[in-house]
């Protein structure tokens, strides 16, 4: 730590306080002395350090990603006497990219505006107001970090009197606190209900009038004393909580003397590593002390996307996996743009660690093989067709028809889209820098229509009314779930909440009761089902159960005989349907055995697949069904047979020798110094829950599992395939499940081995290898005669000719036969434009149509043009290029008497 001084005669400012200002000093601290010198002031005022929660907010179905530090705290602000505490410090990791709240078109662009950013905190849940908030944050400011008073401005509410008062308090004049509109200084979680209050800000000067924004806004500090309600009403809360916000990235390009934000020292080892990297590839490197737009986007993007996969987001085309890969391929695309054309990304990682040296996130170290993974293998992914579809939107900027308007279509986008994984952001940005656009809105059309990018998987599936849920949750309604033993599973329970909501013409009856044995809580395994008989001995069918929220359990439940007449049923069940009364539960025992079989199994999977691969995978996700499981886990490149074959004698190996399941609930960081292994993307309280069988597996896990893995064989895998790039899935079956599929697999064998007149799996494998090379030849015989016919002369039918009607183009129809199949066409409609090539010519057979031009010789029409002008006559679909084409009718084209009424009309319409 040193310090630079800071001299200044005079400055044109608004309310400033005097025009000579003396020598001072501004300390000039690091990233990581900033964090340290923040967590540890506010720990001695009193705070619990909270170490930073994950980037995918997992109680908080609303947010896409953590983009604020206030997140995590959400319940607490809702319910300030549930905290474990009445004050809290803590560095969030944030991510603005996605959903409501996207930076992501804007990095680069602009001094501040980043994907990943870090932002510290301060927040009271009751233990302190607004009075000692401001205090806190005035003491910080001056006397930690020193900043002088003359350079700091502050903005309150213009109706908080309260707020100004207090600032007077501290010392400041009336000219350097200014009052604002609720627009700007009045906070709020959202557009609905919820805790809200007014804000006040802290401005820094940045004395360059060569900025956008010479005021730069460093500190907010939220007071939430208000209560809005659905109908937009304010209340006071009977308990106000503070939330304040100060952005790392910021302050510390404050405390380094540095104009933005990528030139403070965590951007400037990455900036650097980027040039070391462009030197090595003979790239010229700029030499400026500000990064270019590129350089910015690579830096940022880098950051996010390690951020990311550090928390178990790997890239897929949905949710936040699509955000990720979205990053991924905007910064190569940058790279590409200043000469790098290979993967290079990871080069960067020891740079990115460099900027976190004081060991703030541990996992960026302990996961950094998995990490640089999966960026490798989207990297490599990506730039395989990444020149073929910057070719493609080229020949779109240099085609005449295209360059009047300036316009890429939806089409266009789309093909680069599903073709070459080219983000529809990405298109659009490559377009904008040749002065083009894109039609966005019919892009998004193009695309739900599609369906393309599925359903964002962050959505709740599960929705209560939203008032009625937090109703729920205010009336402190946590069932315990007691059905980790099987014991509990035929139980009495008291009824706590009934909920019968209506949804169009189909009502949902939802119960919560404790205790509750059905299971619920995630982690991949599917919820139980079962039944409720209530106390007039009516049964419901249990037939889902989720979480409205965090420490909540809810039944979704139907009448055993079906939904018909779930009125009636509801009106004659109505009084043992109520808060209080007694049911008996009955929990599916078949179906809850066979997902703690397969549950087990992906432990003992994910154990297995690191023994085996020698290397630190990370799962990507899994699916515990009663007679399967998927598991999804990063790594590169398809396994082979042999590692397949020893991963599954390894499972087996340890369920044939058996071991105890043991559960231990300890703290979370003495869990990871045990060895447990903890899933990137789930949120852990401090307490956990660690599943081990000894010698074999340790894992953090919620979910229910067998008592002894013996129970677990047979293990069988049954297919390994790829569902993202550097993602691999696993789908296997295990114990009785197992069992049914080899006999169900084994059940065909005594036929096949009869028709092939085998006798054994052995020599039946060598018999149908046989048949299967007489196959190939005779295949390859047929290809040959069907190539000879292709080229012979007129074949079945004289074609006939017509012209289209703007007299261009002469066309020959032929009407093939219909034992001569789609190949045939093919290749015939190959040599009729070689050969014949002044004639456009129309393949017929059934219900298809081939056409073939060549476009040498025809310039005036395209084989595609061309059918697509006889399908608006003639009904049916297809496509194709400039000199083959082919689709379907919707009815058969058979004879000379339908090309003569039905295609020669279509071809002779008009163009």
């Amino acid at each position: 730590m040193y310090k630079v001084g800071i001299q200044r005669a005079s400055y044109s400012a608004p309310r400033r306080l005097s025009t000579y200002q003396p020598i001072r000093f501004i300390q000039r601290l690091s990233s990581p002395e900033l964090r340290s010198r923040f967590t540890d002031y506010f720990e001695k005022q009193g705070h619990t350090k909270v170490k930073s929660a994950s980037l995918i907010p997992h109680n908080d179905k609303s947010l896409l990603f953590t983009n604020a530090g206030m997140v995590p705290f959400k319940e607490y602000f809702m319910k300030p006497d549930t905290a474990p505490f009445n004050a809290a410090t803590s560095i969030q990791k944030c991510m603005r990219a996605g959903g409501k709240h996207n930076d992501l078109d804007n990095v680069g662009y602009t001094p501040r505006h980043h994907t990943f950013f870090e932002m510290l905190g301060n927040f009271s849940f009751g233990g302190y107001g607004k009075q000692e908030a401001i205090a806190l944050a005035w003491r910080f400011l001056l006397e930690e970090l020193e900043l002088p008073i003359s350079r700091l401005r502050v903005t309150v509410l213009e109706s908080d009197e309260e707020g100004y008062q207090l600032w007077k308090k501290q010392g400041l004049p009336d000219e350097m606190i200014v009052r604002c509109g609720v627009e700007d200084n009045f906070w709020s979680m959202g557009d609905g209900e919820g805790p809200c209050g007014p804000c006040t800000e802290i401005f820094w000067d940045t004395m360059d009038d060569t900025l956008d924004e010479r005021w730069l806004e460093i500190w907010n500090l939220v007071f939430m004393e208000n209560y809005r309600t659905a109908d937009g009403q304010l209340t006071k809360l009977p308990t106000p909580c503070i939330d304040t916000g100060m952005g790392l990235e910021r302050m510390a390009s404050v405390l380094q003397d540095k104009r933005n934000n990528f030139q403070v020292d965590q951007f400037q080892h990455l900036i650097s590593g980027l040039r070391e990297v462009l030197k090595k590839k003979n790239v010229q490197v700029s030499t400026s002390d500000d990064p270019t737009a590129h350089e910015k986007i690579i830096a940022d993007h880098f950051r996010a996307m390690c951020f990311l996969i550090s928390d178990g987001v790997v890239p897929s085309n949905i949710g936040r996996g699509y955000v990720l890969r979205r990053i991924i391929r905007r910064a190569l695309r940058s790279a590409h743009q200043v000469g790098i054309n290979e993967p290079f990304l990871t080069e960067l990682y020891p740079h990115l660690l460099e900027g976190f040296v004081d060991g703030s996130y541990p996992d960026l170290t302990s996961r950094a093989s998995s990490i640089c993974n999966v960026i490798a293998n989207e990297e490599t992914t990506f730039l395989a067709t990444l020149n073929r579809g910057l070719s493609l939107l080229n020949n779109i900027f240099l085609h005449p028809d295209h360059q009047k308007k300036k316009i890429i279509s939806p089409d266009v986008a789309f093909q680069l889209y599903d073709t070459y994984g080219f983000p529809f952001d990405l298109t659009l940005i490559i377009a904008q820098e040749k002065g083009w656009t894109v039609d966005m809105k019919a892009v998004e059309s193009l695309k739900e229509k599609q369906k393309a990018m599925g359903r964002e998987s962050w959505k709740a599936d599960n929705t209560l009314d939203k008032a009625r849920l937090s109703e729920w949750r205010n009336m402190d309604i946590l069932p315990q779930f007691t059905g980790y033993d099987h014991d509990l599973l035929h139980q009495e329970s008291q009824i706590l909440a009934v909920e019968a909501t209506k949804k169009g013409k189909k009502t949902e009856v939802t119960l919560a009761i404790d205790p509750c044995p059905f299971y619920g809580l995630g982690g991949g395994q599917v919820p139980d089902s079962g039944t409720l008989t209530l106390a007039n001995g009516s049964q419901w069918n249990v037939t889902d159960v989720f979480q409205p929220y965090e420490g909540g359990i809810a039944l979704r439940v139907t009448p055993k005989e079906g939904t018909k007449n779930i009125e009636k049923r509801l009106e004659e069940d109505k009084e043992f349907l109520e808060t209080g009364q007694l049911v008996r539960t009955l929990v599916d025992v078949d179906k809850r055995t066979g997902a703690e079989i397969h549950h087990t199994a992906t432990h003992l999977l994910n154990a297995g697949l690191r023994a085996i691969l020698k290397t630190d995978i990370v799962q990507a996700g899994s699916t515990v069904e009663p007679k399967k499981l998927r598991f999804d886990f990063t790594y590169g490149k398809p396994l082979t047979s042999s590692q397949l074959n020893s991963v599954e004698k390894w499972i087996n190996d340890a369920a044939k020798q058996g071991g105890e399941t043991h559960i231990h609930h300890m703290k979370l960081t003495e869990a990871v110094e045990t060895g447990a292994i903890a899933a990137f993307s789930e949120k852990y309280g401090e307490m956990v829950r660690v599943i081990e069988v000894p010698g074999v597996s340790r894992e953090l896990c919620g979910g229910t599992h067998v008592d002894n893995i013996h129970r677990l064989y047979p293990f069988k895998i049954l297919n390994e395939t790829s569902v993202a790039a550097g993602t691999r899935r696993i789908e296997a079956v295990a114990g009785a499940s197992c069992i049914d599929w080899y006999q169900k697999t084994y059940e065909p064998v005594p036929d096949i081995l009869k028709a092939l007149r085998a006798s054994s799996t052995k020599d039946a494998v060598s018999k149908l290898e046989k048949s299967m090379q007489q196959t190939r030849d005779i295949q390859k015989k047929l290809d040959m005669m069907t190539e000879k016919l292709a080229t012979a002369g007129e074949v079945i039918v004289h074609p006939v000719e017509t012209r289209l009607l703007d007299g261009t183009v002469p066309v020959r129809i032929h009407l093939i036969d219909t034992d001569l199949d789609a190949s045939f066409m093919q290749k015939r409609a190959n040599v009729l434009k070689e050969t014949q090539a002044e004639y456009a010519h129309v393949l017929l057979s059934n219900n298809n149509i081939v056409v073939g031009v060549n476009t040498s010789k025809i310039r005036e029409h395209t084989a595609n043009s061309i059918l697509r002008h006889v399908l608006k006559s003639v009904k049916g679909g297809g496509g194709g290029q400039a000199e083959y084409a082919q689709g379907r009718f919707t009815e058969a084209i058979s004879n000379i008497k339908d090309i003569e009424s039905k295609i020669v009309p279509a071809l002779k319409a008009g163009v």
